[in-house]
Order: C-alpha cells, then structure tokens, then sequence
C-alpha cells in the first residue's frame, strides 16, 4: 500500500508536469510561430544538458546515496552536493550561452533565458527527495514550483505575444523551487556550512563522482548535439527533430515514476531475492518500452499535426525511427539508474555512454552531408542500440554471478553526497 501510494504520488508529479508542458507547446507555436519555438525548445534542451552537467552525475547515484545513509546525515549530504555543484553553475552557464548564441538559429536570447532554467535544474533537490522516498515534497517542493512558472508564462505570452516572458516565468519557477527545497531539508539542522564551502571538500565531493559524470554528461550532449548537427547541416528538419525529442520525452517522464519505485526497491535486495527483483523489474520495464515505442511510433504523425497546426510533418520511416527511440527512453533508465546501480556497474555505464554518443554524432554528420536525410532518425536509433546493448550485457554477466556465494560481493557504491 505504501509503495501504491508514493508511485500515485511520483505519476501525480509528472503528470502535472507533462500535461502543462504538452499544452504549452500548441499554444505557443499558433501565438509566435514554429520557428521561434523550435529556437526556444532548442536552447531548453541545451540547458537541459548543461543542467545534467551541473548536477554531475548526482541525478544518477544520489538517490541510492541518500536511500542507505541514516536520516540525520541526509541534509549535510544535500548541502555538500549544493556547494560542489554551486561551483560548477557559473561555468556552465557560460558554455550554455556560447554554444545557445552558435546553434540557436533565432531568437537567441529568449532561447537562453528559457535554457537557465533548465540549467538550474542541475542544483534543484529533486534526487534527494526520490532518495529519501519522499513523493510529495518532490511533487509539493520542486515540481508545483516549476509549473506555476510555466502556466505563469503562458498566460503572458497569450497575453503580450512575447516569448521572452514565458522563458522568463520559467527561470522564476526554477529559482522558487530551489529556494523552498533548501528551505525544508535545512529547517532545524545544524550543518556546518562554512565546512561544507571549503575547496577542499568541494574538490573530494566532486573527485567522487567521476563515474557519474562521465555517464550522464555524455549523454546529456548527445541531444543538443544531434540537433546542432541538424540546425548546422539541415536546418528545415530542425523542428521535426525537436519535436520527436520534446515528445519522446513524455514517454520517459510517464514512464519515470515506475521507475523512482524501482530504484528503492530492486537496489535493497541481495543474493537470489536481488536476482529476483531484477527480473521482475526488467520484464516489466521491457514490457513497457515495447508499448511505449510502438505507441509513440503510430501517434507521432497524429500528434505532430495536432501540435504544430500542419507546420510539421511526419513521414512512416521518421515515425517508426523515433518510436524506437522513444521506447530507449524508458529501458536506457531502467538499466542505468536501477539494475546497474543495484550491482555496483557505474564503470559499464560511462564506458557505454562514452562509445555510443560519439558513433551516434559521427554516423549522424556522414549522413546528413551526403543528403541522405531520410536516414538521419536511424542513425540515432543505431547508437541508442549498441549503448543499450552494452548495458544488457555488463548486467547479464553480474546477475549470472549474483547465486554464486563467493562471486556475489555487495555492490560497492562511491560515497555520493
């Protein structure tokens, strides 16, 4: 029953995130034009990726951190995390403003503004609630925030027909639920903060993550580099391009409470009962996945007409492509963030990310200047499967050791603050 009530409430999160979301991207395309749009949803996802950066590989091992530290070490945790990434903000918005100013074709700064907010999510608390099991205040603290910005900025868009507005009501979301977070997991503690900003301890905090942050930075520049290459090589496939990703994305977020459960529950066995527990999870999650792409793949020319008023079409081969890769949003987590997490694998998770994100940008630039733009959505699925295919095999050979009582070590997981 308890475990019913935090999947009800980490749905109820991404559902109101999701629905806000999806209904903005109508509304804002007939207020201010596909291209203006599709020049903010680009900077979005540049700051999306640079946000990943920030939150250096946090995202991925922090919630398991959080789940096996006791209770009173859980907000000094948080706020050395907050220091490290604190350090890494003002650099990365930096890079997020030059590669938004060289990739984004229009409406460069609204694509910024729009991009720091996603930015900031890299310092939100979102992780930590998920790792402390705690739904609602995920859903209370850092997603009512977010949203209240949205809807915020899209009455004014409605209202003044400028885009800057909305990117800027977002940013203002972002701040408010980083704000209140730090609020609540502060209130009544008493942390050492001058401790916690010392280099030294910032240094050590980050040196502990570099499994992580090789993973979730390459990919987190996979997409922005996939839609650089395109702005770049072929820029009338741009909003198709970023189209399928916003979307495929709903299907990971639909997809990411089931996920959140996962992560407390699978990592927390061991032996036979973890095998288990693996097994159960993973077929649920590929049962999942094959629905979710073949569903993505049937509805993207239905949905992509609805949302951008016939501005953007959506031909069998693209539809069929993305659906494949929209089902990679859903298994790659499940893989990543849950079974691998649960056997100690970081390593295998860097290495996979670090051979399929380059395959995929090189296999994608050969195409597109040899003209052979039909072809492009099919380069990504390619380099999405061999990743995956290295991950299905690194957590193959440690479930296989998993009965054995000499080969069957605890995972061994860094000390993620």
């Amino acid at each position: 029953m308890r475990r019913a009530r935090h999947l009800g409430l980490f749905v109820a999160s991404v559902a109101l995130n999701g629905i806000i979301s999806l209904i903005t991207i109508p509304i804002v395309i007939s207020v201010t034009g596909a291209d203006p749009w599709a020049s903010m949803a680009t900077g979005q996802s540049i700051g999306n990726s640079i946000g990943v950066l920030v939150a250096f590989g946090w995202g991925l091992t922090g919630p398991a951190t959080i789940a096996m530290a006791a209770v009173g070490r859980r907000p000094g945790l948080f706020l050395d995390s907050l220091f490290a990434r604190a350090v890494l903000l003002v650099p990365a918005i930096v890079v997020q403003a030059v590669v938004t100013i060289a990739i984004v074709p229009h409406a460069k700064f609204v694509a910024f503004v729009a991009g720091l907010a996603m930015t900031l999510a890299g310092v939100s608390a979102n992780w930590y609630f998920s790792g402390e099991s705690r739904p609602g205040r995920f859903l209370l603290l850092d997603t009512v925030p977010r949203v209240l910005g949205t809807v915020t900025g899209l009455l004014l868009v409605v209202l003044t027909d400028e885009l800057l507005f909305f990117a800027l009501a977002q940013l203002a979301g972002s701040l408010l639920a980083l704000a209140v977070s730090c609020r609540v997991i502060f209130r009544g503690q008493q942390l050492d903060f001058r401790e916690a900003a010392r280099w030294r301890n910032i240094v050590a905090r980050l040196g502990e993550q570099r499994h992580g942050i090789v993973a979730t930075g390459l990919y987190a520049g996979l997409t922005p580099a996939i839609l650089g290459i395109v702005a770049v090589t072929a820029p009338v496939a741009l909003p198709l391009f970023v189209l399928a990703d916003r979307l495929s994305k709903f299907v990971g977020m639909a997809a990411s409470p089931l996920i959140q459960v996962f992560q407390g529950w699978v990592p927390a066995a061991r032996g036979a009962e973890l095998r288990r527990r693996l097994r159960v999870s993973g077929r649920i999650t590929l049962a999942l996945g094959l629905l979710a792409g073949a569903a993505y793949a049937a509805l993207l020319p239905l949905f992509s007409d609805l949302l951008t008023h016939g501005q953007v079409a959506v031909d069998t081969s693209s539809a069929i492509a993305f659906g494949i890769v929209a089902s990679s949003w859903v298994l790659s987590p499940y893989l990543t963030n849950v079974a691998l997490m649960a056997v100690g694998r970081l390593r295998a998770i860097a290495v996979s990310a670090a051979v399929s994100a380059p395959f995929t940008l090189v296999l994608l630039a050969t195409v597109e200047v040899l003209g052979l733009d039909v072809l492009a959505p099919w380069t990504v699925v390619l380099g999405n499967t061999i990743g995956m295919a290295w991950l299905a095999i690194a957590l193959w050979q440690e479930v296989a050791r998993i009965d054995d009582p000499v080969l069957d070590p605890q995972p061994v997981l860094e000390a993620v603050p």
